[in-house]
């Protein structure tokens, strides 16, 4: 299989490189009327971002920094506020779904987001260098020079971390609606509920260019190495070298299924002869037949949002290179 990548020649600033001389700090922290806007996701990790908004703003205030506080009561809500605020700034609390909702309006913009982590998996910090919980080590990251990044495109919004198909997306549906536990173990018990229902489903995937039929448990297009709260579904996933990587679990039992997931924690499910790993510029990929019906095999989830659906008769298609968000403090 050809699988090819490349650099962006469209004039945007090379990605993987921090702004340097051209923009300093203290001028992408103040640009937009010297205001940081902030949005908090009251419901992120059992309303962690909501017990922690008045040392953020405290914290700020003891940096000399304005605050134009975000409503983000809802998905609509969030990415209203976002585009309606002038900030230059804008500081994330909450999980990956909350930045996935604030990168939908920064993306492919001079404005900067700044991410203070507080969700249940975090795995957009996590892949980001960003992941530490001391809050003022948080804040001085989120207020720091930005690093542009890839942004995988094609689907309903930009996804920064990863677009999934077939069980991840039962298992994050699930997830998303238990109350107990708070953590990442939310994810490890919604994968056990989630087992017996299970039948793999059959997929055309096409990787710049080039197509092949397969049955699929899992299906996972990644940005960065990690979903599902810090499991390790692509190692080496960069965000910045304008490729996607593919991971497919294919053709397994239930039991198959449950091992390799156990795997994924270390990266070692990639030497599972159940699991192929792939790299590509451009993935599309087309539902051919749903034994089970859930509706799993054909829901697209990102950054742990719904992300509507395979067309039926149809296919999604998404590319690796084609927007960059700037992300204070980033490392890949």
């Amino acid at each position: 299989m050809s699988l090819i990548g490349g650099e962006a020649t469209d004039g945007r600033r090379p990605l993987g490189s921090a702004m340097g001389d051209d923009v300093s700090m203290t001028e992408a922290t103040n640009s937009g009327n010297g205001k940081v806007a902030l949005l908090a996701n009251p419901a992120a990790h059992s309303g962690t971002a909501t017990r922690n908004l008045d040392k953020v703003r405290d914290l700020l205030r003891e940096r000399c920094i304005t605050v134009e506080l975000l409503a983000a009561d809802s998905t609509a809500e969030s990415i209203r506020a976002v585009a309606g605020s002038t900030a230059g700034r804008v500081l994330v609390m909450g999980g990956d779904g909350t930045i996935h909702l604030a990168a939908s309006v920064l993306a492919d913009t001079d404005r900067v987001l700044g991410i203070l982590p507080s969700g249940t998996g975090d795995d957009a910090a996590r892949a980001l260098g960003l992941a530490d919980r001391d809050l003022a080590l948080q804040i001085d990251r989120a207020l720091s020079e930005p690093v542009p990044v890839n942004l995988i495109t094609g689907a309903e919004r930009p996804v920064v971390t990863s677009l999934i198909s077939g069980f991840p997306v039962a298992v994050n549906s699930r997830a998303n609606a238990m109350r107990f536990p708070r953590g990442a173990s939310r994810y490890t018990i919604a994968t056990l509920l989630e087992i017996p229902r299970m039948v793999p489903a059959t997929y055309r995937l096409t990787l710049d260019g080039e197509a092949t039929e397969l049955t699929a448990a899992v299906v996972v297009v990644a940005n960065t190495a990690w979903f599902g709260g810090g499991m390790e579904i692509c190692p080496g996933a960069d965000p910045t070298d304008g490729l996607m990587d593919i991971c497919v679990v294919g053709d397994v039992s239930r039991i198959e299924l449950l091992q390799s997931f156990r795997m994924v924690d270390t990266g070692a499910h990639v030497n599972h002869p159940g699991v192929s790993m792939f790299r590509a510029a451009e993935v599309s990929l087309e539902l051919l037949e749903d034994p089970g019906g859930t509706g799993a095999a054909r829901d697209l989830r990102a950054d742990g949002e719904a992300m509507g659906a395979i067309p039926p008769g149809g296919h999604t298609t998404v590319r690796a290179d084609q927007s960059w968000l700037l992300v204070a403090g980033a490392s890949t």
